[in-house]
């Protein structure tokens, strides 16, 4: 009977090559969770767990540490809080099970895509979490509506946090070809104007701007990712402002959505320009 191979830590890394690039910038990701997940997928391959089940056990622990989250008991919010971090670890193992076992299916996306979504309350369940528990805020009551106030922080930050995804998702689906298609023409066109030293002297007083523009962006990867999400909820928690936490990111969550909205509405408007043109 032929004996079963598992993969080696080695090869279960290597299956993750594809998302290097990715998480380049991610450095809770980088050198926190993945390494993480790939000894717990070698562990879990060799128990018998596949990606399916990790899954199922991934969306069970995320409830669990929610339900944590939103008692009224203060000794349940660290055991949240770690099952949390234990979800976005175990988010991290059950596609690296599928790549590493070559077990990839449409069923697994799905269960993979939906458990990821698991969170997507989670800025209002931080809300309730301050509402109970006002030693853990540092202004208690900042407009004397009470601790009411908290609640509907978290539903706003909440909001705009679901805001901001649809946004993206509606001009992915409906102008990110055409507007990637019109850059490209008109980059083509700029190039075929014999204007190549204009762009090169134009590119070289633009370097600064440029990588201010990347370090904002590296910033704002790192700020809209789960991990930061629960690293700094551990912070606000050892800190005592989960206040502060909520302010900061419905503020970051609205002018991002307002800053999107407009960016998207011009491209639109140079697509409906370009489209007349024709």
């Amino acid at each position: 009977m032929a004996e079963s191979t598992y993969p080696t830590l080695r090869e279960i890394r290597d299956t993750h090559a594809w998302k290097l690039d990715y998480e380049r910038y991610l450095p809770l990701s980088r050198y926190v969770f993945r390494p993480l997940g790939f000894l717990l997928t070698w562990f879990a391959i060799r128990i018998g767990l596949t990606s399916e089940t990790v899954s199922w056990l991934s969306g069970f622990v995320a409830l669990m540490g929610f339900l944590c989250l939103i008692s009224k008991q203060v000794y349940l919010l660290p055991i949240g809080i770690c099952l949390l971090l234990l979800f976005n670890l175990l988010d991290c193992v059950d596609g690296s099970i599928a790549r590493s076992m070559k077990t990839e299916n449409p069923y697994g996306t799905f269960l993979d895509i939906m458990m990821a979504w698991v969170d997507m309350g989670f800025w209002i369940l931080i809300g309730i979490m301050a509402y109970h528990h006002q030693g853990l805020l540092y202004y208690i009551d900042p407009l004397g509506y009470g601790p009411i106030f908290w609640l509907a922080i978290g539903g706003l930050a909440c909001y705009f946090y679901n805001l901001l995804k649809y946004v993206e998702m509606c001009f992915d689906r409906c102008l990110r070809n055409d507007w990637n298609n019109h850059r490209t023409k008109n980059d083509i066109t700029v190039m075929d104007n014999g204007e190549k030293q204009k762009i090169k002297t134009a590119s070289h007083r633009k370097v600064n701007f440029s990588s201010l523009r990347s370090i904002l962006r590296k910033v704002n990867h790192n700020l809209r990712v789960r991990e930061t999400h629960y690293v700094l909820l551990v912070l606000a928690f050892l800190c005592q402002i989960i206040d502060l936490l909520l302010i900061a990111y419905l503020f970051y969550y609205f002018m991002h959505t307002i800053i999107l909205v407009v960016i998207y509405s011009i491209r639109g408007k140079q697509l409906l320009r370009f489209y007349k043109q024709r």
